[in-house]
């Protein structure tokens, strides 16, 4: 995939540095994009593109939009990665391709537009403090400097996106999340998806995309908008945490216990301690906002055990709790060919929801 093609790309802000720095994304990339809109009878309905989660274990892909009732559900697909295909490899990134075409092919999909995510085992992510004033226009050669000497690879080959977190009451000093990626992981990604034949209309990151699914479905009322929320995520082999106030992405973190480990008494304990070593880690930092609220994104099948874990988690941080289930949250149109029993589904759709609605 060329430089070129990548420049191609309509985003909030993009620094194109020399070979020797990071190139810097202000939030989600967006290509220059229509969304579909059709009439049904005297409705409307629009449908966004399709949102892309793919991870080390599953390729999950849904299609939202909206008519007069609200959002709904177009379409939706998953497949679980094969056992002998090992992830990252040649094999992997066919298996992506030919499954990413099969879903939108014949999954009652509209167009072939999607927002895809980087795999979370590909993203790093830090909070950091600058000496610098959000509105400096030095801000990003300070956030540069700084993660330079934190990231896991060469930074010249990085892909770097950051969003302020909060400042010091002086205003000289910014907290920030960075997000960052190989810049050849990040290539491969966007020529998976052209050779499926698909449209890329952004690529973007799980928290955001978390974020994203919050707000819309579980942070609509008045009295969230200055609730600082943790919103926890598990997956087969990862949880994802994000600390959130309403789109404001203030903290993230990826622990590697998920699904398949949680059979293990320990392997929970352990689980539960991280994610309040998160919320401690957070309040340290965060200039004295506390978090007030806890969203389990989760299916209503997962197992009652976390469910107490989790219930746990929130009373010894005394905030309420509740299971954020995107599934149950709209409606399912009539002509989606979902695969997903509801009441027994254990799967998390709050990425690829939230990719889904990234542009809305």
């Amino acid at each position: 995939m060329s430089r070129a093609y990548l420049d191609d790309f309509l985003i909030g802000r993009f620094c194109n540095q020399s070979t020797s720095q990071a190139s810097f994304i202000a939030d989600t990339v967006f290509l220059r994009e229509r969304h579909s809109n059709f009439m049904i009878g005297l409705s409307r309905k629009t449908v966004y593109p399709a949102g892309i989660d793919l991870s080390s274990d599953y390729l999950k892909v849904s299609q939202l939009g909206l008519k007069d009732k609200g959002l709904f559900l177009n379409a939706a697909a998953i497949e679980a990665r094969p056992e002998e295909v090992k992830f990252g490899s040649g094999d992997w990134q066919r298996w992506v391709v030919d499954t990413a075409k099969t879903m939108l092919s014949r999954g009652g999909f509209n167009g072939k537009g999607v927002i895809a995510s980087i795999p979370s085992e590909d993203v790093f992510i830090d909070h950091i403090n600058v000496k610098c004033a959000p509105t400096d226009s030095g801000l990003e050669k300070a956030v540069f400097k700084t993660i330079t000497s934190k990231l896991p690879f060469n930074p010249s080959g990085a892909m770097i996106n950051y969003v302020v977190a909060g400042n010091s009451e002086d205003g000289k000093e910014t907290d920030v999340v960075v997000m960052a990626a190989e810049r050849e992981i990040v290539n491969r990604q966007l020529a998976i998806y052209e050779k499926a034949g698909l449209e890329i209309k952004g690529i973007s990151v799980w928290p955001l995309a978390m974020t994203t699914s919050y707000v819309k479905f579980f942070g609509k009322r008045q009295s969230d908008a200055d609730t600082v929320a943790i919103l926890i995520d598990i997956d087969v082999n990862h949880s994802k945490i994000v600390i959130a106030r309403q789109a404001d992405l203030l903290f993230a973190r990826m622990i590697p216990i998920g699904f398949k480990h949680l059979g293990s008494e320990e392997a929970s304990t352990k689980l539960i301690s991280e994610s309040e070593a998160c919320c401690r880690y957070f309040e340290s930092f965060s200039r004295g906002q506390q978090i007030g609220r806890l969203v389990f994104l989760s299916g209503r099948g997962v197992d009652e055990t976390i469910c107490s874990k989790v219930s746990k988690l929130a009373e010894r941080l005394q905030i309420p709790a509740q299971i954020g289930d995107v599934l149950a949250a709209v409606e399912i149109d009539s002509s989606c060919d979902i695969a997903v029993d509801r009441r027994g589904c254990q799967i998390d759709w709050a990425i690829a929801f939230g990719l889904s609605l990234s542009s809305t």
